[in-house]
């Protein structure tokens, strides 16, 4: 007979530890919506993350043999996580230089004008 006390232990520790990753989603709210998205979606890649090593754990500690299914999914979730930082950070460098060389075209603009008027 399994021992529940062991898997139940386990399963808060995961709860406990997985819904610390929503703290930083609560507390600091971005102000511009593309790195709100970003930001969420971060802490809560980690908190899936977690949540799916913290239940195979639970389930192993139950005798349940689920580790195959559990590290395929840990797998595609963590390779989505990396694809979802690497696309987040071109996405928002991108946003940076964009609205970089528009400021520099709008004050080099700005500049002529000044200068042909003189």
């Amino acid at each position: 007979m399994t021992q529940l006390l062991p898997a139940s232990i386990m399963f808060f520790i995961t709860i406990g530890f997985t819904s610390l990753f929503f703290v930083p989603v609560t507390k600091f709210q971005r102000k511009d919506e593309l790195v709100n998205f970003y930001w969420i979606g971060f802490w809560l890649f980690l908190a899936l993350i977690s949540a799916i090593a913290g239940a195979a754990n639970t389930l192993l500690l139950l005798k349940y043999d689920s580790m195959a299914f559990t590290d395929a999914v840990l797998m595609g979730v963590t390779a989505s996580f990396v694809f979802f930082v690497m696309f987040a950070w071109a996405r928002l460098c991108g946003t940076l230089f964009l609205s970089s060389f528009k400021r520099f075209r709008i004050k080099n603009r700005r500049k002529s004008v000044v200068n042909s008027n003189l």
